[in-house]
């Protein structure tokens, strides 16, 4: 995923959030209120919010997808330069490893060793 495809996402996301929370706080019913608030305030960070219990209301929080696009610039960019690093290595003729990683399943097993 490219930092502009993240922004892209990123950018949808705040979009519904700002829906939702416009939708929220203009809401009249006390049922629907109720309902929404109990489902909304299970994943406030995901859906980049807050929930202003005094007022009874939601409010967007800016500052999440920011950090996300931050942090996606940072992970990226020290992948690249590890990328860089290695190959730096091994143009000035020093050996580097590279690691193979095999997923493996989830049981333990209980099989005894004998020694």
């Amino acid at each position: 995923m490219t930092f502009e495809q993240m922004k892209a996402k990123t950018s949808a996301a705040l979009e519904k959030a700002q829906k939702t929370v416009d939708f929220f706080n203009s809401a009249t019913d006390k049922d629907v209120k109720d309902y929404l608030r109990d489902n909304l305030k299970q994943n406030l960070n995901k859906w980049y919010m807050t929930y202003d219990s005094i007022h009874d209301q939601f409010t967007l929080n800016d500052m999440l997808p920011k950090l996300e696009l931050y942090n996606f610039q940072v992970n990226e960019l020290i992948y690249k330069n590890g990328i860089s690093l290695a190959k730096g290595y091994e143009d000035n003729g020093i050996e580097t490893t590279k690691a193979d990683y095999l997923k493996v399943d989830d049981s333990i097993s209980t099989k005894k060793l004998s020694f």
